[in-house]
């Protein structure tokens, strides 16, 4: 019976630790990397390793490599093959693509000073404030893609800080899926890889 019940928790808990290689793994990402290995473990659960290396403008050479190979020095060992997200770009258009056949994205023009001038700010930085949400001006060209968000909030249940309710549209604004420079936004990347995955517990640092 003990076993059937491992079997049943193991099947329904899927941990991960997803990092950007931008150089040695630091302190802090190490106290979070044995945080999400401990609950999972301690929750008979899997443990997927991904490197969050989508962002060839701030992805170091070599360190993705380095961070592979302290997270095996200290012992830790993970469950399925690792997941580059630098291979996942033809994913990540996929579901681009079908969120814009949904209606749910839109082309902007807008540069961070253009925003920077109009928004106002959050706790996660400038709130978008709409201004391409129904069309950029004549003769503007599209930098970005943005995520038309709604106003219904968001909300979870965190294990150590309780309910937290986010409402997107009023505190973040509509959000950037691809950048100017062609890059897939972690945004889009991050909520499709933890579906791939099947990811069902996170543990992160509150910062």
């Amino acid at each position: 019976m003990l076993g059937s019940a491992t079997t049943t928790i193991r099947a329904h808990y899927r941990g991960r630790f997803a990092s950007l290689p931008t150089g040695n793994l630091h302190f802090g990402s190490l106290f979070t990397a044995v945080a999400s290995y401990a609950d999972a473990r301690a929750h008979g659960g899997l443990w997927l390793l991904r490197i969050e290396d989508l962002d060839r403008t701030r992805a170091v050479p070599g360190a993705a490599a380095h961070l592979i190979h302290t997270l095996q020095a200290f012992g830790f060992i993970w469950d399925e093959p690792i997941i580059f997200q630098r291979d996942r770009t033809v994913v990540y258009q996929s579901a681009l693509a079908q969120l814009t056949a949904q209606g749910l994205t839109y082309p902007c023009s807008c540069s961070r000073s253009n925003i920077a001038q109009q928004a106002q700010f959050g706790i996660d930085g400038a709130i978008y404030p709409g201004t391409c949400r129904h069309g950029f001006r004549a003769g503007a060209q599209p930098r970005t893609i943005r995520l038309r968000t709604t106003a219904p909030a968001v909300c979870f249940i965190d294990r150590i800080q309780g309910q937290r309710t986010q409402h997107i549209e009023k505190e973040v604004g509509d959000f950037v899926l691809r950048r100017a420079d062609g890059i897939h936004a972690y945004q889009l990347a991050v909520v499709v890889d933890d579906a791939a995955q099947g990811i069902t517990h996170i543990v992160r640092s509150a910062d």
